[in-house]
């Protein structure tokens, strides 16, 4: 039995393949096993936290004869909704606040930046120093900044549209894992020191 650290759930009746990936060679056992009724979720709750000793009690007690080999997480955080449609569109609504909070927080960052190192200044000396010339409207040396600013960014973050540069997960995927991980792990302890994570009796 592989538990899942963390499961999205929209009926309330929660059974174990909902929370794990169960595996065997017996495969009536099996079935009866991932059919097993581990949690009941209320209309006051919408998040809760089942220890991997609950999950196995539950099996065990469905499936005298089976003997249950736990890997995976320890707790699995299980967080309830009877209408997924609403949340797809509280989702959509949050990645585009974030996406633009995201381009003008960034933009405006760049360009604070930029006017406090005075870069404008330092493009015209580099351009007078190169030419021996004033400068004359757009320099060329701003055209090439601005073009590797841009391809920077897009190497960096391994992006061209949804198209992706290589198949090396984006530093933003590596920081959200680390995030979601982090949020789990603390949910998990915060819940256990305060005795509401349901365990096995």
């Amino acid at each position: 039995m592989n538990l899942s650290p963390k499961v999205q759930i929209t009926k309330s009746g929660v059974t174990a393949e909902d929370v794990a990936e169960i595996t065997g060679r017996n495969q009536d056992v099996v079935e009866k096993a991932r059919k097993t009724q581990v949690y009941e979720f209320s209309e006051d709750h919408t998040r809760r936290i089942v220890s991997q000793l609950k999950v196995i009690s539950c099996i065990e007690k469905a499936c005298p004869s089976a003997t249950v080999v736990p890997v995976g997480a320890q707790e699995t955080i299980l967080e309830y909704s009877s209408d997924p449609e609403h949340n797809k569109v509280w989702e959509i609504l949050k990645v585009i606040f974030v996406s633009c909070v995201s381009f003008f927080g960034t933009g405006f960052t760049i360009m604070a930046y930029h006017n406090d190192i005075g870069i404008r200044a330092v493009f015209e000396q580099i351009s007078s120093l190169i030419t021996g010339e004033g400068s004359k409207g757009m320099l060329t040396i701003e055209i090439a900044y601005a073009a590797g600013l841009a391809g920077g960014i897009i190497i960096f973050f391994n992006h061209i549209g949804r198209r992706r540069i290589t198949h090396d997960p984006t530093p933003i995927e590596v920081s959200m894992r680390k995030y979601e991980d982090d949020v789990n792990n603390t949910l998990a302890e915060v819940w256990e020191r305060e005795g509401k994570t349901i365990d096995a009796p």
